[in-house]
């Protein structure tokens, strides 16, 4: 039985919707709608993967809107067929914002909820569009008993890829009140956008130079649940780069996790603010799915097999991946430039692959172990992007800059804008590349893995690095 849910389409049937479900007559329509289902380790989201629109006799409209058992036996074979669940939208042309269902509409929705689980295996989902500022809710049907159906309604409705919106369902996520330590931040871009960043759950994968600066940013700024993965422990390498670290953080080989867990607690202005500190990896299966929570997520990661999955779940979970680096060249010992990322992996953008952030070939190497094996590590050349370490605190600031502006345009969309492309900044010459174009044509992650949710292939895995430190420090407590 799902407890949590919340369902997640992307901008371009978001505006597929808007268009059929905007009438010129003012009157309510509907439209069926495929999904299939992401799984976290607490929330299951409806991936809303496809339209049905209805055809000439589909659908009977004369105020409200009914539709014809034609029109739903279409929808379900269309489902069956492509392994996925059916969803029924229909739309209050004149209402705003959450919309709870009225007597006619959960008797139009029940009188199916039995059917769809019989002729697809997935239940029903039920959604209702407010045609006054195009938001969305949403319901899903289970079964209690016998024929007997009722809704478990979604914490929000979220639309994600060159756009970011997301409707709350205020009885289940209320937003916190605003208090005076957000006063200027309010100012900068009013209730709304400060609203939703105060109800959103966003992740971070990977607490170290980049990371915790971007932890500070978001819990200052008022972003309301922060969820931190890293199964790493400060060390005394760090301590140029990390902030927050101390020499005794590195006596105590402290999570790098739980510092970013105390530092955020520490900096939140949210009065509802909430954080949880994960001590494994994204590429292990509980790490996964405590990312699948999350509805957008902060890529400071370097290796290749962690931002494959983090790929994964930007295209086929719809959860966007707010990602960056930095690079630093050197030669005979002494800087020649450096360069820092910022860009989001989402539909209609393009993904981590096609950017060039981590080569494919090297996530098989990494699987294996052989990025952690010294011997092979050293047997590579000095040049070789898999030994460079250079970094400077300085640039990680920098990157970490570069992602909290593409995650901010991206969530508030100044001047209507939400998509500036992806960033690339060069130290020696001041100056900033943008791409913006998409994925490389017949790329899997907008085509082939798009929207596939729980039927993705895997790439979670035992992660050899992961188990060996926490093994470290569960020996050094008992020791």
């Amino acid at each position: 039985m799902i407890t949590r849910f919340s369902a997640a389409m992307p901008t371009d049937i978001a505006r597929r919707l808007t268009d059929h479900l905007t009438r010129a007559d003012g009157q309510e329509d509907c439209c069926f709608l495929l999904w299939r289902p992401s799984t976290g380790a607490h929330r299951t989201t409806a991936l809303i993967t496809d339209t049905v629109l209805p055809q000439d006799g589909d659908r009977i409209v004369h105020g409200t809107v009914d539709f014809t058992t034609a029109y739903f036996r279409r929808a379900a074979q269309l489902a069956a067929a492509r392994n996925c669940g059916i969803a029924l939208i229909h739309s209050h042309p004149r209402s705003r914002g959450w919309q709870k269902l009225n007597r006619i509409d959960h008797a139009a929705e029940e009188r199916f909820a039995a059917q769809t689980a019989a002729l697809t295996g997935l239940p029903l989902i039920g959604m209702t569009f407010s045609g006054a500022d195009k938001s969305h809710s949403a319901r899903i049907w289970q079964r209690h008993s016998h024929r007997h159906y009722e809704p478990l309604h979604a914490e929000s409705v979220r639309v994600a890829g060159e756009q970011f919106t997301v409707t709350f369902n205020p009885h289940l996520k209320p937003p916190p009140p605003a208090p005076d330590t957000q006063l200027r931040t309010v100012s900068a871009w009013g209730t709304t956008v400060q609203e939703t960043l105060s109800r959103l759950n966003v992740g971070i994968v990977g607490t170290g130079s980049v990371g915790m600066p971007i932890v500070e940013a978001l819990a200052r700024t008022g972003v309301g649940n922060l969820t931190l993965i890293d199964f790493d422990a400060v060390e005394s390498v760090n301590l140029d780069r990390l902030l927050h670290a101390t020499p005794h953080d590195v006596r105590d080989h402290r999570p790098k996790a739980g510092l970013a867990d105390e530092a955020a607690r520490r900096a939140a202005t949210n009065p509802a603010f909430h954080a949880t500190a994960h001590e494994t990896s994204v590429v292990e299966p509980d790490g996964f799915a405590t990312a699948a929570d999350c509805d957008v997520i902060f890529s400071c990661v370097d290796r290749p097999w962690p931002r494959q999955a983090l790929n994964l779940l930007a295209y086929a979970h719809l959860i966007p991946v707010v990602d960056g680096g930095v690079n630093v060249t050197t030669r005979n010992g002494r800087m020649h430039g450096a360069e820092w990322r910022g860009h989001i992996a989402a539909p209609g953008r393009a993904c981590l692959e096609c950017l060039g952030q981590y080569d494919p070939a090297h996530v098989a190497l990494e699987r294996s172990g052989l990025l952690d094996d010294p011997a092979y590590i050293n047997g590579l050349p000095p040049s070789h992007e898999l030994r460079r370490k250079e970094n400077v605190f300085v640039f990680s600031l920098a990157a970490a800059a570069a992602q909290l502006t593409q995650f901010i345009a991206m969530v508030s969309a100044p001047a209507g804008i939400a998509d500036t492309g992806a960033h690339l900044h060069h130290l020696t010459t001041g100056t900033i590349d943008r791409e913006e174009k998409g994925c490389h044509p017949h790329c899997p992650y907008s085509g082939s893995l798009l929207l596939l949710g729980d039927d993705a292939p895997p790439v979670t895995g035992p992660h050899l690095a992961a188990q060996q430190a926490r093994a470290a420090r569960a020996h050094r407590r008992t020791a």
